[in-house]
């Protein structure tokens, strides 16, 4: 009397347990499946050395290295251009990893006043130009800035070493609290 509720208990949790199981494995390989093509896409860009594309908090995180490149703006529009046909527009981080060095950090934060007062008054030439100049009294190879409708662009290189920035043309709104 007591053996036939107990086995349909036990079927019932078996079933409710592999389900779960076969649920979360489908989840790990839909990721997967979108990973793993994107990850060759990217790899297919001029200059990409590396590429990591995994899902964390519920959001694509693609990780790309880059070695030197011709042209940064053209290369982070193909990238962008291959995550969005991929993953879907908006739906993931894209992280650029170079190769900085502490030279080069030092050299961004000297340059980063010319790039926002370049995007605080809209002269982009002039911003450009000052950024070029500092790369040369700063003793580096390459110090460009290059802009389009939606990125600045900053280009920082000396020997081996390359520190790439992308930010918003226009950031974000600050919020202030009263």
């Amino acid at each position: 009397m007591f053996g036939k509720p107990l086995q349909i208990r036990w079927v019932a949790v078996t079933a409710a347990l592999t389900l779960g199981v076969l649920l979360f494995a489908n989840v790990l390989y839909q990721e997967q499946a979108k990973a793993a093509p994107l990850e060759r896409a990217l790899e297919t860009v001029p200059g990409v050395t590396a590429v990591q594309v995994q899902r964390e908090d519920g959001r694509w995180r693609v990780r790309v290295q880059l070695g030197a490149v011709d042209l940064l703006p053209a290369t982070y529009q193909a990238l962008r251009e291959r995550a969005d046909r991929h993953l879907g527009l908006g739906r993931y981080e894209l992280e650029l990893v170079d190769r900085r060095t502490p030279e080069l950090e030092k050299a961004f934060y000297e340059v980063s006043y010319f790039v926002e007062e370049g995007r605080s008054r809209g002269d982009y030439a002039r911003a450009a130009q000052q950024v070029a100049a500092a790369g040369r009294r700063l003793g580096l190879d390459r110090a460009r800035l290059y802009v389009d409708a939606e990125f600045l662009y900053l280009e920082l290189a000396r020997g081996d070493g390359v520190l790439y920035a992308v930010m918003p043309l226009r950031p974000p709104q600050e919020v202030t609290g009263r």
